[in-house]
């Protein structure tokens, strides 16, 4: 059995998760079209991490039978293999949450990391609950991963906090002359 992220069935329910919360932000808690705009970008930004970190799943009989234990699917070393390909996708893959979070909520730097560690390991351990519902341990739950994760949500804080920076820089004393959807940033 192989699970593919692009069944219908599994599109469907990404569509309508979506289409509930777009409700519910607009006629419970009021949200504008502007952050409607920006809450449409990081859902499509999460349904692709959710592509690239949870499937596919494979899940053959020969696999299973074969299986890894599920120590064998844990690497809690750091730095104990060095991939420095797969640290720089890391870090790439979790730059634009970093970026992304606050045009949604506003996020000091205590709140940035934690829901930077937050979205992490929801990601790390779904790869490790999936691996042990399967019976097989597709993923590796590994702390590189997590270490490098980190690193690209806080890198593109830190450039939100520069874009930030710069839109106050060119906007200072004329708040209308703001793009409308540079506004609530400020």
């Amino acid at each position: 059995m192989i699970i593919y992220f692009d069944y219908w069935e599994v599109i469907t329910s990404i569509i309508i998760i979506y289409l509930l919360c777009v409700i519910a932000f607009r006629f419970f808690f009021h949200k504008n079209w502007v952050f409607m705009i920006y809450f449409t970008i990081f859902y499509i930004y999460l349904a692709g991490v959710v592509n690239l970190t949870q499937f596919p799943i494979y899940a053959t009989e020969a696999m299973v039978s074969q299986g890894n234990s599920i120590w064998e699917g844990i690497s809690l070393v750091p730095f104990a293999t060095v991939d420095v390909k797969t640290y720089i996708l890391n870090i790439c893959m979790t730059i634009p949450f970093g970026f992304g979070l606050p045009f949604l909520i506003k996020a000091s730097g205590k709140k940035m990391i934690v829901m930077s560690v937050l979205f992490i390991l929801l990601i790390e351990s779904s790869q490790f609950i999936i691996g042990v519902m399967v019976g097989y341990m597709y993923r590796i739950f590994d702390v590189d991963d997590i270490i490098f994760n980190f690193i690209g949500c806080m890198i593109g804080y830190v450039l939100f906090i520069l874009f930030r920076k710069v839109l106050r820089y060119f906007y200072k004393g004329e708040p209308n002359q703001t793009p409308v959807l540079f506004r609530h940033v400020l």
